[in-house]
């Protein structure tokens, strides 16, 4: 991981160095800093990461979703898309007062295309660490099949009986 110090008022702090923001982020940023208010934030919803990547045969998926609980996770599969919608709730009380509030409440979705077909008998789901991870048994039909190779005969030419 690389790290990036930055000096503010004689303080030194250590800033982990992530991957720029996407183009919709520095708009709603901008608008927002601009007239203090954006309809179309994006704060409402978040789009979580995700990798899709084949390992031994399988599809398997891995989504992150800190701080998420399997219950407040709806996970459904139609045909060949896949809809994950969770919701992290927040932890105050009417009783709390809040100072500073940087952590993500709300809903987070992603809905993805798988690449081939699957079996709906072979998928499991585990989440661990705040990773959702789902793996996918492929269908026979997309499964790679040998095609065997016969020999070609010249044009005009037929095999001879034995």
């Amino acid at each position: 991981m690389s790290l990036i110090i930055r000096r503010n008022g004689g303080e030194r702090a250590l800033v982990p160095l992530f991957s720029s923001p996407s183009m919709l982020e520095e708009l709603d940023a901008l608008a927002r800093k601009a007239w203090d208010y954006w309809p179309f934030s994006l704060g409402e919803s978040v789009v979580p990461e995700t990798d899709i990547y084949e390992e031994k045969g399988e599809l398997v998926l891995k989504m992150e979703l800190p701080g998420i609980d399997k219950e407040n996770l709806d996970i459904t599969l139609e045909g060949d898309k896949l809809t994950i919608k969770a919701e992290k709730r927040e932890e105050t009380t009417e009783e709390t007062t809040l100072h500073k509030r940087e952590r993500f409440y709300g809903q987070y979705f992603r809905s993805v295309t798988l690449p081939y077909p699957v079996l709906e008998t072979g998928i499991s789901a585990t989440m661990k660490n705040g990773v959702l991870e789902i793996r996918f048994t492929k269908a026979e039909e997309a499964r790679a099949k040998k095609i065997e190779i016969k020999d070609q005969l010249p044009k005009g030419k037929s095999r001879a009986k034995k």
